[in-house]
């Protein structure tokens, strides 16, 4: 037996509630898309996209371990490496000790 109560809400709740949904929506798309298969080597313009950094906080985690791969020229890094790295301060209360 299916019984339903009908719920007024406003206009505005609709509206704030489908902007959170697209919202959500939206950052776990770009996430899927960033995290799928865009590729395992990034350049580290794509890898500062990946991990949500600066240009110059990428050379510190580089200044502290963060292996690069160099290529003719070119400067690669590897998004298996980029994830151990980080995965190691997870336990650092306060991750600017290394930044």
């Amino acid at each position: 037996m299916e019984s339903s109560i009908p719920l007024q809400v406003s206009d505005e709740f609709k509206s704030n509630y489908y902007e959170l949904f697209y919202e959500l929506s939206k950052e776990a798309f770009e996430a899927a898309k960033r995290d799928s298969g865009a590729g395992r080597f990034m350049t580290k313009k794509q890898c500062c996209e990946f991990i949500g950094i600066s240009f110059g906080h990428l050379q510190k985690l580089e200044k502290h371990g963060l292996p690069v791969i160099e290529l003719e020229g070119k400067v690669l890094v590897d998004r298996e490496d980029v994830i151990k790295f980080m995965s190691k301060y997870k336990k650092i209360e306060n991750i600017k000790q290394i930044i």
